[in-house]
């Protein structure tokens, strides 16, 4: 096995990744805030989504433009890099578009 991962592979994991941010924001701000356990599984998961989508083919990128790849990965990139930064406020302002992501990436599923 040589570890390479296709787009499809990819877009799937984004949306597992969606799909354990959903589950741990179930709570609301007030507990994510008050819980280091949670804001430290929120960041983790959307460091998977940046990843994931800074390595999707530029075709694809390309063709959807509207998913935002460039700004998941810049979230990812900040959030590892820059973690003294990284706030659960700039966290959950980070996470309220994840319902809209979900079906952007869900029409990319569909369309390949």
């Amino acid at each position: 096995m040589t570890g390479r991962r296709d787009d499809a592979l990819r877009l799937s994991d984004i949306l597992r990744s969606i799909e354990r941010l959903e589950e741990v924001l179930g709570d609301g701000y007030d507990e994510f805030a008050r819980s280091w356990r949670s804001q430290s599984a929120v960041i983790r998961e959307l460091e998977i989504i940046g990843e994931a989508a800074g390595r999707v083919s530029p075709a694809v990128r390309k063709q959807y433009a509207d998913v935002g790849w460039e700004r998941l990965r810049g979230f990812s990139s900040f959030a590892k890099h820059e973690y003294w930064r990284v706030r659960p406020e700039l966290v959950w302002e980070a996470v309220k578009e994840i319902p809209s992501l979900r079906e952007r990436v869900r029409k990319v599923i569909v369309s390949d």
